[in-house]
């Protein structure tokens, strides 16, 4: 299966170039730039149209043999496939002595002697003295872990039995932990009850059920994969392209929307054109939603290299440059690039078809004044499952940022078993020299299975103001 059996492949009309001067060109357009055919006679010009084909053919092919070494490089990294006959037939154990010793894990429970700035982290807006040596700790903790695990129910009930006794210093916590449970359960009722018995108890105003959830759409919860990738390309945009075409390839199996950063592109060729432009044809087909950065910087350097009436060897950069025109929504100067290929190529003008999915675009300059979306990686709803795809993001950003914001104000719930993922994908990149980590806006269920897992190790964690 080819690269792009997600993308589609769309088989690009193939143009000729000519490359060979003869005396016989004498009627030009006044500027120059159309070439107006006359001389199909010319036995010097045949050979030309001829060599032409040739480099067209050529340059395709170089696109077509650089996806088969990319598919081929995915299959290699498919874990084997296990036969019948492998489960009749299972390999004989290894001696004792070869077998090798489990990996050291990271310590999951946090000791109750630490220090109790070290369990909150020194910006918590959690008073420290609320978990200080308290034997209502590991309570919590096991709440927290049960809610990861998909037992909200059975949470509820442990912490709703332990709120209503004394908790000790860590009173507030298992509130705060409740009202969160509710929050992300959607359960408006039990929230408002809840408000009423702790405003008896601590004699203070609650928090109040977010406007927000009102409206909220509850199927959203629903939904596979609320990540957003992040991939930028480099410098040139050319065959080298090949490993960001396969990240896109792997982010948007998983993810619905991609953010594509086109900021460092500093020269573009044709080859690197097409590569790209069959790119966005898929994810256009696919219905993707795009988030596209400096793609108005990237049509520029397009256009600079075309030149109207100019034959290159294959058509790629005019329509790559004509699709992202069309994603910007830019339906004038797509009309008059449209005119400008028609004229070169000698074909009826394509049409303006506005994008069915949704596509954003933001440009260097305004992107670079909105600090908070920059600055900080936008966490899912839940991270369950693998979390591959949503670590190598996570250090992609890192290698542009420090400290490493992770935004979790979207964040609902960290299954268990992903929560133990994310302490071994993040501690290679704490260890880096002078890198910090910091998990800002965290809800409280959160907030305690990571003090559980020992993400506290590794990163500061700051509560959600409530």
């Amino acid at each position: 299966m080819g690269i792009f059996s997600l993308f589609g492949k769309k088989g690009v009309k193939q143009e000729d170039r000519s490359t060979e001067k003869s005396s016989s060109r004498k009627t030009r357009s006044k500027n120059g730039n159309t070439v107006i055919g006359g001389f199909q006679d010319s036995e010097v010009f045949s050979n030309s149209i001829i060599a032409q084909r040739h480099i067209a053919r050529a340059t395709e092919r170089k696109i077509d043999a650089i996806e088969f070494e990319m598919s081929r490089d995915i299959v290699k990294t498919r874990p084997p496939t296990v036969t019948k006959t492998d489960l009749l037939n299972p390999p004989a154990e290894a001696p004792v002595s070869s077998r090798k010793a489990p990996p050291v894990e990271f310590q999951t429970t946090m000791p109750l002697t630490l220090p109790t700035d070290y369990l909150l982290g020194q910006n918590s807006e959690m008073p420290g003295s609320a978990v200080a040596h308290s034997e209502s700790v590991p309570l919590l903790e096991e709440a927290a872990i049960l809610f990861a695990s998909g037992q909200a129910e059975v949470a509820e009930q442990m912490l709703v039995a332990a709120v209503h006794q004394e908790l000790g210093d860590a009173t507030e916590i298992g509130w705060q932990m409740l009202f969160d449970l509710y929050r992300i359960g959607n359960d408006q009722h039990k929230f408002e009850s809840l408000s009423l018995d702790y405003a008896n108890k601590f004699e203070t105003s609650p928090p109040l059920w977010p406007e927000e959830l009102n409206n909220a759409d509850t199927d959203a919860g629903n939904q596979t994969d609320n990540t957003m990738a992040n991939i930028s390309f480099p410098a040139k945009l050319d065959a080298g392209i090949v490993k960001v075409l396969e990240k896109i390839q792997n982010a948007s199996a998983k993810s619905r929307s991609l953010r594509l950063d086109f900021i460092r592109v500093k020269e573009v060729d044709p080859i690197g054109c097409g590569l790209l432009l069959r790119a966005f044809k898929g994810l256009k087909k696919s219905g993707h939603d795009l988030i596209l950065i400096g793609a108005k910087d990237l049509s520029d350097k397009i256009r600079a290299i075309l030149l109207v009436g100019r034959r290159d060897e294959t058509e790629a950069p005019w329509l790559l440059l004509l699709e992202l025109l069309q994603l910007l929504h830019f339906e004038q100067a797509f009309e008059e690039v449209s005119m400008d290929y028609c004229i070169t190529f000698e074909v009826s003008p394509p049409s303006f078809e506005a994008p069915k999915n949704n596509i954003t675009s933001s440009f260097p300059e305004i992107s670079n004044q909105d600090e908070a979306a920059s600055d900080s990686f936008l966490m899912p709803k839940v991270v369950e499952g693998k979390t591959e795809f949503l670590l190598q993001s996570i250090a992609e950003q890192a290698e542009n940022q420090n400290p490493l914001i992770l935004d979790c104000s979207r964040l609902q719930r960290v299954e268990f078993g992903a929560s133990a993922q994310l302490l071994n994908g993040l501690a290679p990149i704490a260890g880096k020299n002078g890198m910090s980590i910091r998990f800002e806006n965290v809800n409280y269920l959160v907030m305690m299975l990571f003090h559980a897992m020992g993400l506290k190790n590794i990163a500061s964690i700051i509560v959600r103001k409530h």
